[in-house]
């Protein structure tokens, strides 16, 4: 008893994470979005990288100049800090003498674009001296080191002092362009002085997002426009919270503006995925199904979206409202199609608050084991009809010949399998062959000419 068991658990597991209709719908699946910030420094924008092509050590730091017909273009920015606090001064603690600001360059600017790197010195809180230093043109691909004097107020003793970088000074950009910076440091008559925190820029850390493999949210929609996440995610990787394999899907509230907005997820590997068809779809099914879990913070409501297209043109636009629930629980959304439409093709979209005046910091919402189905087919192995008064099955788990004991009188018989494809036989001597199909979770349903079923599960090893 106990093998068969095993080898059932195994067959269901099998069948849930290779048998989806709805992409990756099982969670099994994830890539990584790297995304790299220099440890100690701020840069808020998507024009600042990192890059082997280094003067000193592994990495330097790229600023790049982007232009823009219509508007001012972009330019990179980043300035080191010593608090999360960016209201304040922010420098780094620096004790010594300096006479000049050295540092490593290789650029390429747009005729009419400057750069700049902008040194201040503090004491106590007081300014004390600094380096504005500019430069434009381009090193034809090689590094150029720059001695710069500091203009000192009174005698030079600091306590902190805060360094920012700029691919261009203030007004519109000529041109794309880059500016890259390494071994920033400060010299007294030859000699090195005290080191500031990573300003050879070979520490960095990832910043980059999970997310699950051909999907899409609003995490990486960002990403996409300005090269940074929001400050909290709003898709995360679980492992401990799955329903069933190893992993599931968890959609939070983000972070903007200090504020929570509305989490959300889609199926599709391209942030236009949320406005159009993500993924084929092969028959008219009847239901989109699957577990979730759902702990709001307020009073709210999550929201499920499913589209179906034809020749890429929306068909139909199914809701479906989630409450409450903290235990994993089975949901199924009946789906509705235009009559003179067959989908070709169909789209997906998780919401973790349904109301944008009601959303949560702490909402979340989990889903697992998405799928398409003709009937509703929760895990637990309960079926809508049973029938199980009227049909037996033998041997089941089937090997290869299945054999129907029944008083119902059916015309046909409809094999259907948990991703949703659904198989029509017609037998009139109460035999099936099975050994054709492979193993996993099955339901057999077997229909009469006036259109009454029965249904019962069986397994095939």
């Amino acid at each position: 008893m106990y093998r068969y068991t095993t080898i059932l658990i195994n067959l269901i597991l099998i069948q849930i994470c290779f048998g989806q209709n709805i992409p990756n719908g099982n969670f099994e699946k994830w890539n990584k979005r790297n995304h790299y910030k220099a440890t100690g420094w701020y840069a808020y924008n998507n024009t600042v990288y990192r890059t082997t092509a280094a003067h000193v050590g592994k990495y330097a730091i790229v600023l790049q100049n982007k232009y823009s017909e219509t508007g001012n273009g972009s330019r990179g920015y980043a300035t080191n800090y010593r608090s999360n606090d960016k209201s304040n001064f922010g420098g780094f603690a620096f004790e010594g003498e300096p006479f000049s600001l050295v540092f490593s360059s290789k650029h390429d600017l747009a005729q009419g674009d400057t750069a700049r790197i902008y040194v201040d010195f503090r004491d106590n809180g007081s300014y004390k001296g600094r380096v504005d230093f500019r430069f434009s043109g381009s090193t034809n691909g090689r590094y150029v080191t720059y001695r710069v004097p500091i203009s000192w107020s009174g005698a030079r003793l600091c306590d902190s002092v805060r360094i920012t970088l700029y691919s261009k000074v203030l007004s519109k950009i000529q041109g794309d362009g880059y500016v890259i910076y390494d071994d920033i440091h400060f010299e007294n008559i030859g000699f090195r002085s005290p080191e500031i925190y990573n300003t050879s820029f070979d520490e960095w850390y990832d910043f980059g997002l999970d997310f699950p493999t051909n999907w899409n949210s609003i995490d990486l929609r960002n990403y996409d426009y300005s090269r940074n996440f929001y400050t909290r995610r709003s898709v995360e990787f679980q492992d401990t919270e799955a329903f069933l394999g190893n992993s599931s899907l968890a959609i939070r509230n983000y972070i903007s503006g200090n504020r929570a907005r509305v989490g959300y997820c889609y199926i599709g590997p391209d942030r236009d995925h949320y406005y159009t068809p993500a993924f084929a779809m092969k028959d008219t099914f009847k239901y989109f199904q699957g577990y979730y879990k759902y702990l709001p913070e307020r009073e709210d409501t999550a929201l499920l979206n499913f589209r179906t297209y034809t020749n890429q043109t929306r068909r139909s636009n199914n809701y479906l409202e989630l409450p409450a629930a903290k235990d994993w629980t089975f949901f199924s959304m009946p789906l509705t199609y235009n009559n003179q439409y067959s989908p070709d093709s169909a789209s997906f979209i998780a919401y973790a608050s349904l109301y944008k005046d009601t959303v949560g910091d702490e909402t979340v919402l989990y889903l697992d084991n998405l799928d398409l189905t003709m009937e509703p087919t929760p895990i637990n192995l309960s079926v809508a009809k049973t029938g199980l008064n009227d049909i037996t099955i033998f041997p089941n788990p089937v090997t290869n010949v299945l054999k129907i004991d029944s008083d119902f009188k059916y015309h046909y018989i409809l094999i259907t399998d948990l991703s949703g494809r659904t198989e029509r036989i017609n037998t009139s001597d109460n035999i099936v062959d099975f050994g054709r199909f492979n193993p996993g979770l099955y339901f057999l349903s077997l229909h009469s000419k006036d259109s009454k079923s029965r249904t019962i599960k069986l397994f095939k090893i």
